[in-house]
């Protein structure tokens, strides 16, 4: 057993002692209120305190009004009404649980989104550059606008300090204005902010210097830096680590939060499940390496304890960020100190719910934990022993079946979980096969190892009829026998044909075919893709990978849509198009031949032939497997679907419902949580207006 002698060991951060070196970075939930801190914010940052973590680096808080995300409606402020009061009740909670609280002030600058707020504010901006992420133009910040600047900074950190955050993190990263003016990416201007890096950077000493003059030097401040745009001639780890030991020497900060990209490759600041883990620690070791004596904090995939005690030790890092393994499961550290690795609920950096929710602006939520952003219902204390066991049939042993065999055994009911294949997983075990997902193999050991703790009686091999699901052997029964993948070709383009021509033929096969290798794939493939998300990508790679020449054709006007998301687009776009992949945008497929299909684009009218094709892949809808709903409900036999077999949809759903299904809420109006009730402050004194 590892005994993690490193992560449990106390740091001391400035003036404050934090007692572990695990912390959580700042990332963005959107759970805020009218600007300020909600009860949903407080409870997702309570249950984390109590699992563990050292230190909690809370929501961004906007330090002035000319700073709006595409996303304000959740966003914090520092300057809202009532920001202070809920501020202190967030501090008290955290602290409460033996945790050091930290929040991060920053500035969006031409990031910013005007459209954000009913006044059509102008942005800011160092220089005249489009923003990368709304398009828009700024306004070329004149002094009076970064002295205006530098006093908001100064009001947001002495604001923090009032409503009793042990310290404050200055965002010099991401593409936030003050790494606008860093990089040369974004700071074209020739006055003494643009030019030389001492020029760049003067806006960096001022913030920081009115900051100290604001707060003094016994609070904790620091910087979020980061230390590479990796785009040969912008920022590099060079000025960056100039930087840091300057501000050093000054004595401005007590530690640096290192991180690296920004708007520009925002998935490299957040990689998916492609990437290694700890995908930015050879940039945390040159600064660490460099000279600097004060605290530095590792981000980026590191989700292993194990893992994070070897940073420590190795020098890398002083403190190790494990922000998304931490959505995944609150109680991590808890866990680790106590030697139960083993039941560690494992982050397996698919972003569906943490980064893709967001960039859409929804809360943040997590694949693997319903429970996040849901803390005030399904965390910590919430799962209650039922007082009348029942004998519960689950069928189907992928992600909804397993999650709600393991959550209703935890509860106290005999469970029967029958998969008729010889492996548990479902759909997951697709998944797996296909290129850079290796991660969700930890989804199903994960699930595997609840079940096992929580005594569910698992079969394999078993396919369940009406018969069995009917033999008084159970109380209740639960379907989660999931989907198929549809073979008749179906497409919402011309949802007035049932099926496409041809799509009957032996040459015509579905996803699963190709990745079960139910059927020979020929050498050159035509991929009809109307799903636009890694479901299609993950089957199109595949085939490139054995050697296939591969066409893909998609209704949509860009490869794999929803991979913007999930952060996943760059590198799909880079690994697919190295290896020979061709594409048709906005075209549709209207019959397949023997060895050929006719393809029309969808706005011009135009219809092009492809011939000499072997292979032709439907990877458009799936279908739901309510096969033996049906045979039961025909029998009179109640039964309750979850997951794909309800309606073919994500697998956060799946898990969700899955554990909706444990909890017995599936046929209750507590399943359904009204619009803004998460958020609302529990304490009178903190009453929202």
């Amino acid at each position: 057993m590892h005994d993690y002698t490193r992560l449990f060991t106390p740091l001391d951060v400035g003036p404050v002692t934090v007692r572990n070196r695990i912390m959580q970075s700042c990332h963005s939930k959107l759970y805020a209120r009218d600007g300020a801190d909600s009860q949903r914010t407080i409870d997702y940052y309570v249950e984390r305190a109590r699992g563990g973590a050292g230190l909690l680096t809370v929501d961004a808080r906007n330090v002035a009004p000319t700073s709006l995300s595409g996303f304000s409606r959740g966003y914090n402020t520092s300057y809202a009404v009532d920001a202070l009061n809920r501020a202190q009740h967030l501090t008290a909670a955290v602290r409460e649980h033996g945790a050091a609280v930290f929040t991060q002030i920053s500035h969006f600058g031409l990031n910013s989104a005007s459209e954000a707020a009913d006044d059509m504010r102008v942005l800011l901006g160092p220089s005249a550059v489009r923003s990368p992420v709304h398009g828009e133009m700024p306004k070329v910040m004149e002094h009076e606008d970064i002295r205006d600047v530098v006093t908001a900074f100064a009001n947001a950190a002495e604001h923090c300090r009032l409503a009793g955050f042990d310290g404050v993190e200055i965002h010099l990263g991401h593409s936030y204005l003050l790494h606008q003016f860093l990089s040369p990416l974004y700071n074209k201007r020739s006055d003494e902010y643009g030019g030389t890096w001492d020029n760049r950077a003067r806006i960096v000493y001022e913030v920081l210097e009115a900051v100290r003059a604001r707060v003094g030097r016994d609070w904790a401040v620091g910087v979020r830096l980061s230390l590479s745009d990796f785009i040969e001639g912008a920022l590099d780890v060079t000025d960056a680590v100039r930087l840091a030991i300057d501000l050093e020497q000054r004595g401005e900060v007590d530690f640096y939060c290192v991180t690296g990209a920004g708007y520009h490759n925002l998935s490299k600041a957040a990689e998916p499940s492609d990437a290694q883990d700890g995908y930015l620690l050879d940039l945390t070791a040159q600064l660490k390496r460099s000279g600097v004596g004060l605290p530095v904090f590792a981000v980026g995939g590191i989700k292993d304890p194990a893992h994070a005690d070897a940073v420590i030790a190795d020098g890398i890092a002083d403190m190790v960020a494990m922000t998304r393994a931490l959505i995944a499961d609150p109680e991590l550290p808890n866990k680790a100190a106590a030697g139960r690795t083993d039941e560690i609920i494992r982050c397996i950096r698919g972003n569906q719910g943490c980064m893709a929710r967001v960039l859409k602006s929804l809360p943040a939520a997590c694949t693997v934990n319903p429970a996040a952003g849901r803390e005030s219902l399904l965390g910590a204390g919430t799962l209650h022993r039922t007082e009348t066991p029942r004998r519960y049939l689950v069928v189907g042993g992928g992600p909804a079946g397993m999650r709600a065999a393991a959550t209703l055994a935890g509860r106290g009911h005999q469970v029967t979980l029958c998969e008729r294949s010889d492996t548990l997983g479902g759909q997951v075990g697709l998944i797996l096969r296909t290129p850079g997902r290796a991660t969700f193999g930890a989804l199903v050991e994960d699930l595997a190892t609840q079940m096992d703790k929580a005594g569910v009686t698992v079969v394999l091999g078993r396919e369940v009829d009406a018969s069995f699901a009917r033999s008084g052997d159970f109380d209740q029964v639960i379907l989660a026998t999931g989907a198929t993948a549809s073979r008749s070709g179906f497409s919402s383009v011309n949802p007035l044909a049932n099926s496409l021509p041809g799509a009957d033929q032996a040459h015509v096969l579905t996803p699963w075919d190709v990745l079960l290798q139910r059927r020979a794939v020929g050498e050159r493939v035509l991929v009809l893709d109307d799903d636009g998300t890694r479901y299609a990508a993950g089957v199109t790679e595949y085939l490139l990978d054995l050697g296939c020449q591969v066409e893909l054709v998609t209704p949509l006007n860009s490869l794999w849509p929803a991979t913007m998301g999930t952060q996943d687009m760059g590198t799909l776009y880079g690994r697919t198009l190295s290896k020979g992949l061709q594409h048709r945008l906005t075209s549709w497929c209207t019959e397949i031949g023997t060895d050929s299909a006719d393809i029309v684009h969808l706005f011009t009218g135009e219809v092009h032939r492809l011939t000499g094709i072997d292979t032709v892949v439907l990877a458009t809808s799936r279908t739901a497997d309510d096969t033996l709903y049906r045979a039961l409900t025909a029998a009179g036999t109640r039964a309750q679907r979850i997951g794909d077999c309800l309606a073919p949809r994500k697998l956060d759903h799946a898990i969700y419902e899955g554990e909706l299904a444990g909890r017995e809420l599936l046929d209750s109006p507590d399943r359904f949580i009204d619009e803004g009730a998460l958020e609302v402050m529990r304490s009178q004194t903190a009453a929202l207006a």
